[in-house]
């Protein structure tokens, strides 16, 4: 079930930030610098409290097992764009749950009056730039040597994907 989060998830999206982010190096975030409950409660209540903002999650038995979110921006000049972001736990990777989470969030961006979406990936992760792909995204540009992580330095590429086209 794809829902919008609640603040009564805190507790369980702690945790299961802090499981996918040791379960894959695609993250930026490392588990031991997952936002306590009282932090990740804020940011609930900051993405419930603005339009311009979405954060899904989805649930399987009752359990969070992935969530995206989209930031956009109060000023004028960006405000027809909008940051996603997007993790799933590896457990339930290649069973669609990425892909229902990104469709329900694109409807739900174009209904708020998002014009663009744009991402940073991991130039690495193949997995996720496909899904990335798939549902029309293009790649912008890289962030050379953005990312140091396992003793090396990773690329992160940017994407985009126009909602007026879709």
């Amino acid at each position: 079930m794809i829902r919008q989060v609640r603040l009564s998830d805190a507790a369980q999206l702690v945790s299961f930030k802090r499981e996918v982010s040791s379960e894959s190096k695609f993250l930026l975030t490392c588990p031991d610098e997952v936002e306590d409950i009282i932090d990740q409660r804020r940011m609930i209540a900051l993405y419930l409290g603005d339009s311009r903002r979405i954060f899904l999650v989805a649930e399987y038995n009752n359990q969070i097992i992935g969530m995206i979110t989209l930031s956009g921006s109060s000023r004028r000049r960006i405000m027809h764009k909008g940051e996603l972001g997007i993790s799933v736990r590896k457990q339930f990777w290649g069973k669609g749950i990425g892909s229902s989470l990104m469709e329900e969030c694109l409807k739900i961006a174009k209904q708020k009056g998002f014009k663009k979406i744009q991402l940073e990936v991991m130039s690495n992760n193949n997995r996720a730039m496909a899904l990335y792909k798939k549902f029309g995204f293009e790649v912008e540009g890289v962030k050379k040597k953005a990312v140091f992580i396992d003793n090396e330095y990773v690329d992160l590429v940017v994407m985009g994907k126009w909602l007026e086209d879709s």
